[in-house]
């Protein structure tokens, strides 16, 4: 399924959600599912963002923007990170007032049958989206499969409050709400760091640096690779690199080595937006390099 696709499934089963968790948290009267509700409703908020983000990111470079538009999806998973972060506090918050004012009550069975309906089917959307964020390297549907794994940690720990509960121990229920919200708010600020990390222009891992340097060095007339930087543009990367080649060389010949070099990377590396190659002669890149 492709990231669109997933965002949309997402969206639509987050709205079914929200519904079935309102509709249970009321007549089952579990505060931990009311918490949970809400998250969903944020849940259709951060599926809107998503969508929009990766429309965006997909447009074309423009005049204004001469490496196109790939941060909108970065800026829209920093947005789904941002709003887990505010429905964690609030959660949170909410389950603790319940605790000091001991507004307890004992949720029904229908309580316990939408928790755990929602864990599965909150499941099973980690695993499309996840897989589908990592095949396009999206942050924003990558962001989004941890939001549905959340959820999972989030109805988990509500059905464990509900059940309890239902044995007595009312308190439980705001006690896993309180849970519910630390566990969000952990995953929230996970999201902002690893995002904001791309946002500014964060080098891909050493296996993907590793992979450009190998598949450099592998072109005829490359003496030397060197000063290799490379940052990210929303999902994709480009890389500015030194090669070092025979002083002898024509203007054209070295061109060529180096044209030959940027296909390779943008062929052969995964989510290789653009190269830039400086080609200089041998005693020249030997000097600059021993300054």
């Amino acid at each position: 399924m492709t990231e669109g696709g997933t965002t949309r499934l997402s969206l639509t089963v987050n709205i079914l959600l929200f519904v079935l968790k309102l509709f249970g948290g009321f007549v089952g009267g579990s505060k931990a599912l009311l918490a949970d509700s809400l998250n969903s409703l944020l849940d259709i908020v951060a599926n809107t963002v998503v969508w929009i983000g990766i429309r965006v990111a997909k447009r074309p470079p423009d005049k204004n923007h001469h490496y196109g538009h790939g941060h909108a999806n970065t800026l829209a998973a920093l947005f789904v990170a941002t709003l887990l972060v505010v429905t964690g506090i609030f959660i949170g918050v909410s389950a603790i007032h319940v605790i000091i004012d001991q507004n307890y009550s004992s949720p029904g069975a229908l309580a316990t049958v939408v928790a755990a309906f929602t864990i599965v089917v909150k499941e099973i959307l980690y695993r499309v989206t996840l897989r589908a964020g990592l095949k396009a390297n999206s942050p924003a549907v990558i962001a989004n499969a941890y939001d549905h794994r959340a959820d999972v940690y989030a109805s988990a720990g509500a059905l464990i409050g509900i059940v309890v509960a239902q044995s007595g121990y009312p308190i439980l229920d705001p006690i896993a709400g309180l849970f519910i919200g630390l566990v969000i708010l952990k995953n929230a600020v996970s999201l902002m760091r690893d995002n904001l990390y791309f946002l500014m222009g964060g080098a891909p891992d050493d296996e993907t640096l590793k992979q450009i340097l190998e598949t450099t060095r592998r072109n005829e007339g490359v003496q030397h690779v060197w000063d290799v930087r490379v940052r990210s543009v929303g999902t994709k990367y480009v890389a500015d690199l030194k090669i070092m080649v025979d002083g002898d060389l024509s203007v054209t010949e070295g061109h060529e080595i180096a044209t030959h070099i940027r296909e390779d990377l943008l062929a052969g590396v995964n989510n290789m937006q653009d190269a830039v190659i400086h080609v200089e002669p041998s005693e020249q890149a030997r000097r600059k390099e021993e300054q």
